[in-house]
């Protein structure tokens, strides 16, 4: 419930606006009363209140100085006011006070009514925002965010090591990159002018406007689900973006970047103007690419460093950028697929796709170069599907990988090639499981699953499970996989997904506390991952699946 308070000075009007309208199912109780802003003031300070409702025109002090007073003690209290004067210049002051509404006298109930839900919907949004701020910090002192910013850093900056067991490594960090299209960006603000602001507003403490930085950004990004970004100074913040679409990305990412520097500046730049520009480099199909598109955004600040108006730029650089471009636009799916099928072991498969996919190639005649590249997009897609990419993989395709794929003279002796050891590989893959007899695989795949069950609300990882199976982890992710047909890690989502469900419409827990429960340490890839599962919010089920309880009571 939200604490109100009614200041009004007419006692009938007053009484009328506290005993008419039922507050409680609106969300609300009235827990003061006053005649006029100076006893209301008076009040405030014994009493919390989160919503103000006042009349402009009373005696001692009016709706309007009490507005202002309140709002200059007490920021986070929502103002609404009513008045028998339609002034222009009552409607501005009270605009100027960031009240939610200004309601004219005699007012009519039913818009009180609707003025009171709406704002009890806008004050659940903001709560909502403060405890996923609240819990980010708890989550950031606790050192998992430095982890997950090491990595990103680390995939910036290029270290190809990183993408060996990269679902393994990306899942325990709470982290999703099963997009499509994947950009960097960066923002850079004019170090100078900051440093200025920096001497008279945070005296110099670097630390508290990087952390300001983190809470607004938090706040920006709540509603976007495929963005991880770096606070990399105090006058630079990477991102990373993961897109399912090449239309949610046109339409989202630019404005999110925008957004999140205006929000920057105006918060936290009082007294000075700092020039800003923001680098964004080419979109790709594959999150190996992500380091290249990096250094594009980087290229892109420091060759149109703080051009006036022009504060976003997108990477551009004539043959390069068109070669990059059409890398992007004939992309071919079946890729995805084929480093799939290899990871399975399905040799079939993998045959399959690659003839398609070097069909697709050659209708579109693409420069060789293209070609070439897409060929060494493929190795790296297996080498992060596949879990032991340092013993199997090297033994099969070699160092010579490469240097075939770059002298290759034709496109048929290319895909010759490539079909070649990618089946081998797939062949050898189904192999490494093939001595163990079904019955034994299944015992050992039973007694993984029950520990899971076991050590669901905990942080569960591919060494703790396969240690206690007696196994390597590379052997028991192939085999998992093999017997279940699904990863252990997409196995241990579904279940937590399940007790999710129950949770959301069986208890009044916090979203954020269910997160905890089922093992999750970052509410929001919680939030974003249920979604994906269910297709809707957990906010959305919950809603949802009382709707029907309730139904079923009726009927």
């Amino acid at each position: 419930m939200y604490r109100l308070m009614v200041v009004e000075d007419e006692n009938m009007i007053r009484k009328g606006i506290v005993n008419s309208i039922p507050w409680q199912s609106l969300g609300f109780v009235v827990v003061a009363e006053s005649t006029n802003g100076k006893a209301a003031l008076e009040q405030l300070e014994k009493i919390q209140v989160d919503v103000l409702l006042t009349d402009i025109k009373m005696p001692v002090m009016g709706g309007m100085e009490l507005s202002k007073m309140a709002r200059q003690r007490y920021p986070d209290i929502e103002i609404i006011i009513l008045s028998g004067f339609a002034e222009f210049e009552y409607a501005r002051q009270a605009i100027s006070f960031r009240t939610f509404d200004y309601l004219l006298k005699p007012v009519n109930k039913k818009k009180l009514l609707d003025t009171f839900t709406a704002l009890k919907e806008n004050m659940d949004r903001k709560r909502e925002i403060k405890e996923e701020i609240y819990h980010s910090n708890i989550y950031l002192n606790a050192g998992y965010e430095t982890l997950r910013n090491e990595f990103l850093q680390s995939m910036l900056d290029g270290d190809i090591s990183l993408f060996n067991d990269f679902e393994e490594k990306t899942a325990s960090l709470e982290m999703d990159f099963s997009g499509h299209y994947f950009a960097a960006a960066t923002i850079k603000f004019d170090r100078k002018s900051i440093f200025t602001e920096l001497e008279s507003t945070w005296g110099t403490d670097k630390r508290l406007l990087t952390f300001a930085y983190r809470n607004i950004i938090n706040e920006e990004l709540c509603n976007i689900d495929d963005v991880y970004y770096i606070v990399e100074d105090y006058d630079t913040i990477n991102f990373v973006f993961c897109f399912p679409t090449k239309e949610k990305q046109d339409a989202l990412m630019i404005p999110c970047l925008e957004s999140i520097s205006e929000s920057i500046h105006s918060c936290l730049f009082k007294n000075v103007t700092v020039p800003y520009t923001i680098g964004i480099g080419l979109s790709y199909p594959s999150i190996h690419y992500i380091a290249k598109s990096f250094i594009q955004a980087k290229k892109s600040i420091q060759n149109n460093f703080y051009l006036g108006e022009h504060r976003v730029q997108v990477y551009q650089d004539n043959n390069e950028s068109k070669y990059e471009q059409n890398f992007i636009r004939f992309y071919p799916e079946e890729m995805e697929h084929v480093a799939v099928a290899i990871s399975n072991g399905n040799h079939e498969d993998t045959k399959k796709y690659l003839m398609a996919m070097f069909r697709e190639l050659a209708e579109q005649n693409l420069l060789p170069e293209i070609v070439k590249n897409y060929c060494i997009a493929l190795k790296l897609m297996v080498q992060s599907k596949i879990t032991n990419s340092n013993g199997i993989m090297e033994e099969i395709i070699g160092d010579e990988f490469n240097e075939f794929v770059k002298e290759a003279l034709t496109v048929k002796e290319l895909a010759a090639y490539i079909i070649y050891v990618m089946v081998t590989l797939a062949k050898e893959i189904d192999e490494t499981i093939a001595p163990m007899e079904i019955k034994e695989q299944q015992m050992i795949i039973d007694k993984a699953k029950a520990y899971i069950a076991t050590y669901l609300s905990e942080k569960i990882t591919l060494r703790m499970i396969s240690e206690h199976v007696y196994l390597s982890e590379t052997y028991f992710s192939f085999l998992f996989k093999k017997v279940t047909g699904i990863t252990y890690i997409d196995y241990i989502q579904k279940l937590r997904m399940q007790e999710a469900k129950k949770l959301l419409v069986n208890t009044n827990y916090k979203v954020y506390k269910i997160a905890e429960m089922i093992g999750y340490s970052d509410y929001k890839y919680f939030s974003v991952q249920f979604k994906k599962y269910v297709a809707l919010t957990p906010k959305e089920y919950r809603n949802r699946g009382r709707r029907e309880a309730e139904q079923l009571q009726e009927v």
